[in-house]
């Protein structure tokens, strides 16, 4: 039997296509307003602000989501430091992120990666431990250690925006 291909009036072809444009029409406006995408008066204009921001688009609930801890570790500056790998430990816990950076960083000697230890801490949520190595040495955060030197749990940076404002405000003074 040969097919029969539907006049461009019939009942079917119409239904086809206001289907077809209403999933245009629905994926058009979920793509306009989702993401890190702000509107020019809701966008901050600090680089604070901005990096709460980001954070806050990119915290996930688990280390295994590789993209979003990817972005986690940008936002948190590492990525300035230079060339680096990142490995998840995602096997049983402790779950774990190790940096490592093959190539020296800043002045070759030890570096200070508490803050972006503490911010990585804080957006993941199941994440327990942070370990850096770079120029020979090796650092590593706990959240609970984190959490002792902030005050608090460390997981509210995640959690709470207000204590993620404050926390990266803290990083200006």
């Amino acid at each position: 039997m040969p097919h029969q291909t539907p006049s461009p009036h019939s009942p079917v072809s119409r239904a086809g296509a206001m289907a077809a444009l209403t999933a245009v029409a629905l994926l058009t406006g979920c793509s306009a307003t989702s993401g890190r995408d702000a509107t020019p008066s809701e966008a901050p204009t600090d680089a604070s602000g901005r990096l709460v921001a980001q954070l806050w688009a990119d915290r996930t609930a688990h280390v295994g989501d590789n993209s979003k801890v990817i972005a986690l570790v940008g936002d948190t500056g590492l990525d300035a430091l230079g060339r680096r790998t990142i490995s998840l430990q995602t096997d049983r816990s402790p779950y774990g992120v190790t940096v490592r950076f093959p190539d020296p960083v800043k002045s070759g000697g030890p570096v200070d990666v508490t803050s972006q230890a503490t911010l990585l801490l804080g957006t993941v949520g199941n994440l327990e431990r942070v370990t850096v190595e770079a120029n020979g040495t090796t650092f590593t955060l706990t959240a609970a250690a984190a959490s002792q030197a902030l005050g608090h749990d460390v997981k509210q940076l995640g959690t709470d925006r207000a204590a993620l404002e404050q926390y990266v405000s803290s990083l200006d003074d």
